[in-house]
């Protein structure tokens, strides 16, 4: 007899489900001057401290070299605010200009940490909460039972994208747009950047395809309406994406798009392999999706955003942040082997930035989060990024060899593609600095790379 994944529930899960609905809320902005991150930060924190406590040992036991790179990315944060001595500091590379203005300043004997911005390291800091708190709860639910967890996000991503649309409808300005510095008169769903809602509707694809996929498994009663609702909200994504006016966006939705077959061990030369019902909604689901994929391509070579994509002219957003790239790298082997601190690139870029590329807005962000991070976090966050990076892989094999359950190998291939998907983004944008994306990365992180400690298939009992 299947399970019905709707009839039990967990402390673990309830807290999940209530931080992951806070941060659809009111995460779609990282500025550190937005409101809601008044009520979303506390309750990441206080999600934070329960998790803690629900975490049984055997995941800590499981989980040991993913939580140790969790929490040493936390603890690099931290060490980066410890004030440090005069002599010390002083002769930490980079920090020339700081040690001139002090002596002229008459404050030369003046503690201070590694972080040139030590505010800005602080908020990067409380930042952290939010995906360490969706880390450690999700790996305390079984496998299977992270269906609902992933049926909450595929319905906010839903919201976002019918938020996105109307925000297209109402024009520029309407009530529709959460956020007061946003791209006004594109769709950005529950997000302030386009960008980010591009790369939200473009996981969505996989994320919609494995929910599809694992209906009839998970929720037997009503495995219909979700097929069918899912593959109602594919047909809905591409126009969405398409209206975000989002380059970076189109290519990973592409790619998202194409990572549909890799999730479900679709060949693309045999759809339809396995007869029956089961044939019906995939055949239906690869036909939408190829569909998409021709729509999109035509689209991208007819409208304003293919001539947009490979803009390149003085003053484009292109050309400023190939020109923003090398400068920051260059800062960064300046300030070396520690960096500036996590959370300074305005500050310690706006020193350097070539008179050539001032204009009235200033650069947020390297537009770049691996040359930011390079800048920011100097060798140590380099190297913990490596080993990351490692343990992640490792861990997706052992446990796609540990655990042949349909719903566990389904769980860990939608995890790998929604992380391939946030790292694509990562190169030409900065979605991790939002709060909400930050929560789906470590969700993702659990899918791909964690280990249950009670981790087992829906075919008990069958």
């Amino acid at each position: 007899m299947k399970k019905n994944i709707f009839r039990s529930s967990s402390a673990s899960e309830l807290v999940l489900a209530a931080i992951l609905l806070m941060a659809l809320l009111l995460g779609g902005s990282g500025r550190d001057d937005v409101t809601s991150l008044v009520v979303l930060r506390p309750i990441a924190i206080l999600a934070l401290a329960v998790a803690l406590c629900l975490l049984p040992s055997d995941v800590w036991q499981r989980n040991k070299a993913l939580l140790a790179c969790a929490f040493a990315s936390v603890l690099l944060v931290a060490l980066q605010l410890v004030p440090l001595p005069p002599a010390i500091w002083q002769a930490l590379p980079g920090r020339d200009l700081v040690v001139e203005i002090d002596r002229a300043a008459g404050m030369a004997d003046v503690w201070r940490p590694i972080s040139l911005v030590p505010y800005r390291t602080v908020n990067a800091l409380m930042a952290m909460a939010l995906p360490l708190a969706v880390l450690l709860l999700a790996l305390t639910i079984e496998r299977e039972r992270q269906f609902r967890i992933a049926l909450l996000l595929l319905a906010g991503l839903f919201a976002s994208t019918l938020f996105g649309l109307l925000q297209i409808i109402g024009g520029e300005g309407n009530a529709f747009y959460l956020y007061r510095i946003t791209n006004d008169g594109s769709a950005v769903g529950l997000f302030a950047n386009r960008n980010h809602h591009a790369v939200a509707l473009a996981m969505a694809f996989p994320l919609t395809a494995a929910l599809v996929a694992l209906a009839s498994r998970m929720a037997e009663e009503r495995s219909g309406a979700l097929q069918w609702g899912g593959l109602s909200f594919a047909a809905l994504l591409l126009p969405s994406l398409l209206v975000a006016q989002s380059r970076a966006g189109i290519l990973v939705g592409l790619v998202g798009l194409a990572s549909v077959l890799f999730v479900l061990k679709i060949s693309p030369f045999r759809i339809a392999g396995s007869g029956g019902r089961t044939a019906t909604w995939k055949t239906a689901l690869a036909l939408v999706m190829l569909v998409a994929v021709a729509i999109l391509t035509v689209q991208m070579t007819a409208s304003n955003s293919f001539d947009r994509l490979f803009a390149s002219g003085v003053g484009t957003e292109t050309s400023l942040r190939f020109n923003t790239w090398p400068v920051a790298v260059r800062l960064a082997f300046e300030n070396l082997p520690f960096g500036t601190g996590m959370g300074t690139f305005v500050e310690a870029y706006r020193v350097v930035e070539p008179d050539f590329m001032l204009r009235p807005q200033y650069m947020n962000h390297a537009h770049n989060d691996f040359v930011e991070l390079f800048l920011t976090g100097g060798l140590p966050f380099v190297l913990l990024l490596a080993a990351s990076l490692a343990v992640v892989v490792r861990n997706y094999f052992r446990g796609s060899a540990e655990d042949r359950s349909e719903v566990s190998l389904m769980f860990r291939r939608l995890g790998a593609v929604i992380l391939l998907l946030l790292f694509l983004a990562s190169s030409y944008d900065y979605p991790l600095r939002t709060p909400l994306m930050a929560a789906i990365f470590a969700l993702s992180l659990v899918w791909t790379a964690g280990r249950a400690g009670a981790d087992r298939s829906l075919n008990e009992g069958t």
